[in-house]
């Protein structure tokens, strides 16, 4: 079936589809059988010709379509008309197109006033699950680019200094916020884009696992890092999780930090092509259970994990919420954790993928450094 998109590279479906190509501003991808055409005005026409190396993928100059849209009576938007202009030229107006679930609503009304007949799908393209040999290349180059934030992290730990009930770092108490500046300038400079706000959470705040953290960190309390970058030149995320104290942890952290490494191990042994997504998160969830901790309302309180790639969650969903048939190619992560407010949180995140003998870690990353003097 016809495939019409309109957006621009921030969007993973449009990204995916014109194989990586930056276009600013939101334009027509038209995929027909697989040839797909993507619609660019003077400004990027000829950069996108020099680059394009897919062959399934070609450049439309898209200068005489808006001329001839704006020639039109119809009382529309310009972009609607263009899409309609473009469905003309190429004799698509009697075909149901598909387009994808975020296709936006003023082109969706337009185009259907026109008589345009439209299908929204929850996944434009399912092969985007079932990552090629590059695309997990891509993930792997990723990874090592976010491990440059986590190094970096260590060496301010390392360097700073127990005052009182204060982390003091460079003669100033350490926060949450600088913190992750240390962290995104390591990110810059390895080519890796912070573009969202990555989680520094101590205390109790580290028991709240999407809690970005904020202010003054503290000794012997769990610092969960949970960072999230994209690498700048294929788009495609990491996303990783250590969690670490400064000075001396609790028996009782220390023990929530052995459950998780527990639960994590036994994610990676059991996870393997054919095996329910529902099933790995119940045996996962089994292991809190087996050493004394809670799954639901406290405790492992949410997933084992999810898809990564052009977005940073995306299918398949490790949860409670979710059953998906785990199959080769799929690249997942596997993130359990333990969230108690009178003892912080602990979560370890790495990100794996699953091959015919089960699962390859991509991360590569220590996770037995987490105690900081």
């Amino acid at each position: 079936m016809t495939k019409l998109i309109y957006n621009n590279s921030k969007d993973s479906t449009f990204r995916y589809a014109v194989g990586g190509f930056e276009v600013a501003d939101p334009t027509f991808v038209l995929d027909m059988d697989g040839k797909r055409l993507v619609f660019l005005d003077h400004r990027e026409f000829g950069m996108f010709e020099s680059q394009n190396t897919q062959p399934n993928i070609e450049a439309v100059l898209a200068n005489p379509i808006w001329e001839e849209a704006v020639s039109m009576s119809a009382d529309e938007r310009v972009e609607v008309r263009c899409g309609f202009v473009i469905l003309q030229k190429y004799n698509l107006f009697d075909e149901r197109l598909q387009v994808p679930a975020n296709f936006p609503l003023f082109m969706a009304d337009g185009l259907r006033r026109l008589g345009v007949k439209l299908e929204a799908v929850d996944s434009l393209y399912p092969e985007r699950l079932q990552k090629t040999e590059q695309e997990v290349g891509h993930i792997r180059e990723a990874l090592i680019g976010a491990q440059a934030a986590f190094r970096r992290i260590e060496e301010v730990l390392q360097e700073s200094s127990i005052v009182g009930d204060e982390i003091h770092w460079r003669s100033e108490v350490l926060t949450s916020e600088v913190l992750k500046i240390e962290a995104e300038r390591a990110l810059l400079d390895v080519g890796m884009s912070n573009d969202e706000e990555m989680v520094v959470s101590c205390g109790s705040h580290a028991a709240i696992p999407h809690h970005r953290g904020k202010g003054a960190l503290r000794p012997h309390a769990t610092i969960v890092c949970d960072i999230f970058p994209r690498h700048k030149k294929s788009g495609y995320y990491a996303d990783m999780t250590r969690t670490y104290v400064k000075g001396e942890p609790s028996e009782q952290v220390r023990k929530m930090y052995q459950a998780v490494a527990d639960a994590q191990r036994k994610g990676f042994e059991i996870i393997r092509t054919g095996m329910s997504s529902l099933d790995v998160h119940d045996q996962v969830e089994q292991v809190f259970l087996d050493a004394g901790f809670h799954v639901g309302d406290a405790g492992f309180i949410h997933g084992t994990g999810h898809g990564l790639g052009l977005d940073i969650h995306e299918l398949p969903f490790m949860n409670r919420n979710h059953n998906s048939v785990m199959e080769v190619g799929h690249v997942v992560t596997v993130e359990p954790g333990l969230y108690y407010p009178e003892h912080g949180g602990v979560r370890i995140e790495d990100v794996v993928v699953v091959t015919p003998d089960g699962v390859e870690n991509l991360t590569k990353y220590p996770i037995d450094n987490w105690i900081i003097s």
